[in-house]
């Protein structure tokens, strides 16, 4: 078992993966529908050291998709950036990382950890967890696609409670050439049922030499430092909890060292939610797609707020651009 790190050594530091070096080991986590562009740069402005895009389609990258190909859209300003990947075919993998690499991408990841259907139909996401042989040869191609950038792998611990593969994912990855691979501490068949379980990703880090992240139910600032102690990885991924709170990453790095938690002000969370919405529109545009996408950001930084659900009921009702920003605008202000 990896030995705990105590509370007088430092557990937010620079992480070096492969031929890269992290600001530090904080790092946004592959979401679909939620790692845009726009969220990305929030995200870094507000001190992650690495976003990840939503996951794509090999597939759809190779047989030049429009909106797999929107997806890899990037700015300098979010940079780095990996590119998350998912798919079954060795071939179209490592043909869709040779083309990301060929148009600059520093970092691209493998998508082993995805539970909904539509992927395990393709025998891809965590489908991949239940023949750990069928990995070896993926990550070797994409490794070959890419040869001076950083190869990663993400992943769950296994299919369910009796196929525990993680460790041996893990391996074959490391062996194959992968610089760096993050666990969420969930099998497939739990999807996000349940808790993280910190000790089988302690598993993973012991299993293997090269850095691992670890993934799972991080919401706040003290989360990230214990699952860092209690593991012994190297970094943590943080999802879902950047959502609501994109200041968790320097609020973990306050706590850290020892500084009393910084919280938003009110008024620092209406400028933040204005900025977001300025994003979302000059990127999307004035679309049916950016209420959308709004309404569920909004939603989320609404937590915690006195009449938080009322406002969401209200939002959520409404179908026009002008109105939601119009209602976000008020209610973040009077909070404010």
């Amino acid at each position: 078992m990896q030995p705990q790190v105590t509370e007088t050594q430092s557990v937010v530091r620079k992480l070096v993966v492969g031929p890269r070096t992290l600001e530090r080991n904080l790092v946004l986590a592959p979401m679909a529908g939620v790692s845009n562009l726009p969220f990305r740069l929030i995200a870094r402005e507000a001190g992650a050291a690495l976003v990840f895009t939503e996951t794509v389609s090999a597939t759809g990258l190779v047989r030049g998709g429009a909106k797999s190909w929107r997806l890899v859209e990037s700015t300098p300003r979010e940079q780095p950036l990996a590119y998350q990947l998912f798919g079954a075919e060795v071939e179209t993998l490592a043909e869709a990382t040779r083309m990301l690499a060929d148009r600059g991408a520093a970092f691209i990841d493998l998508n082993l950890g995805c539970p909904v259907k539509k992927f395990i139909c393709r025998g891809a996401g965590s489908a991949l967890m239940k023949t750990p042989a069928r990995v070896a040869p993926i990550v070797a191609a994409m490794r070959a696609a890419i040869p001076h950038g950083v190869l990663s792998v993400k992943m769950r611990l296994g299919w369910n409670s009796e196929s525990i593969t993680a460790p041996e994912v893990a391996c074959v990855a490391q062996e194959e050439g992968a610089d760096f691979v993050s666990v969420h501490g969930r099998t497939r068949t739990q999807q996000y049922s349940g808790e993280a379980d910190r000790a089988r990703i302690a598993e993973v880090v012991s299993a293997v030499r090269i850095p691992v992240l670890a993934n799972g139910d991080i919401t706040q600032a003290q989360q990230a430092l214990d699952m860092l102690r209690q593991t012994g990885a190297a970094g943590v991924m943080i999802g879902r909890g950047a959502m609501s709170n994109p200041w968790i990453f320097s609020q973990v790095v306050e706590l850290a060292e020892g500084r009393p938690l910084p919280r938003p002000s009110p008024e620092q969370r209406a400028s933040l939610v204005e900025r977001h919405m300025g994003l979302m529109i000059d990127y999307f545009g004035a679309s049916h797609q950016t209420v959308h996408l709004l309404k569920k950001y909004l939603c989320a930084y609404a937590s915690g707020i006195p009449g938080a659900s009322r406002f969401r009921d209200h939002i959520n009702h409404s179908h026009e651009l002008d109105r939601v920003v119009e209602d976000a605008t008020r209610f973040f202000g009077t909070a404010a």
